[in-house]
């Protein structure tokens, strides 16, 4: 049995939706689905029902779901315990920090170099959101530098800066006069933003689907500025957040704030709450937020 496919059931089983279970795991609605028949073919049971739009589970899957927590929890648990005798071993920590993050921060990376000459055993990974988010779950990852929101269950978290979702909007559209923008104001709009392995793209959809709407989504991006400067149609926004976009202009672009009460960004600092007690990731923790961003009594 795949571990990922017990993952996913209980990920459905806690939505009652495939579309926004397939959002928050950032894999296709169809590889969802296709996960869960698997499971249901290797346990010969259904284990969902579908009612209207939802799924619900069925009495196999009441049976199961408990279990599968279980069986996750302990899996993870041996994980991290795995990777944390490896790196003790070995003496190496690693660090993952997202794409952007160090935009707000003007000595971000030169801080950063500094605490890893200091540190020789700690190693810096460059990766995306979600990577980052997972690593952390696999205990592959000590510490990670991401945008969110995240959920709280999942991770011990530090916020060291907050914004939310901002749109890069050309002076042929006719929103660019606006000095803030609500979500509603995108509903007819073509959209460009990031891929589904960034937290930006996963708050922009919650926010549309809780105003009743699909983002008319043209194109999906690493490199948005590239993206939006390259394309043909003026008229499409760019949505990122004003975190990545702190000035009032990029190039032709107005960078106009979008205020919603879902439209929160933030960037933490996180770690595994198994990690609460580790005395030597609370204390490359400390350093972290004392060299970068929180005076502590840690001294750099």
């Amino acid at each position: 049995m795949n571990i990922n496919e017990l993952k996913y059931f209980i990920k459905v089983a806690d939505q009652g939706s495939l579309s926004r279970a397939a959002n928050e795991l950032y894999i296709s609605y169809q590889g969802l689905s296709k996960s869960l028949k698997n499971l249901e073919t290797e346990l010969d049971c259904p284990l969902f029902e579908k009612l209207g739009s939802g799924y619900k589970l069925t009495e196999y899957g009441d049976e199961l779901y408990p279990a599968a927590k279980r069986i996750v929890s302990e899996w993870e648990t041996l994980q991290l315990s795995l990777n944390q005798i490896q790196r003790r071993r070995h003496q190496f920590y690693h660090i993952g920090v997202a794409m952007g993050v160090d935009t707000p921060f003007v000595n971000f990376r030169s801080q950063l170099d500094q605490f890893l000459r200091k540190h020789g055993n700690v190693v810096m990974i460059d990766a995306w959101d979600s990577y980052c988010e997972e690593k952390i779950e696999s205990g592959e990852l000590d510490i990670a530098i991401t945008f969110g929101p995240v959920d709280d269950v999942r991770f011990d978290c530090t916020v060291l800066h907050q914004g939310t979702l901002a749109a890069l909007v050309h002076p042929e559209n006719v929103l660019s006069n606006r000095k803030s923008l609500r979500i509603q104001d995108l509903a007819d709009q073509k959209i460009i933003t990031v891929n589904r392995y960034f937290r930006n793209y996963d708050i922009l959809m919650q926010a549309c689907q809780s105003c009743g709407f699909k983002p008319r989504i043209v194109l999906n991006t690493v490199n948005l500025t590239a993206t939006l400067f390259g394309y043909q149609d003026r008229k499409a926004i760019g949505i990122s957040n004003n975190l990545c976009y702190p000035t009032e202009s990029i190039g032709e672009y107005k960078v106009i704030p979008v205020l919603d009460q879902k439209t929160t960004c933030q960037i933490n600092l996180l770690i595994h709450p198994r990690q609460r007690k580790n005395k030597a990731i609370q204390q490359l923790k400390q350093e972290l937020l004392q060299c970068f961003f929180i005076n502590t009594d840690v001294k750099c």
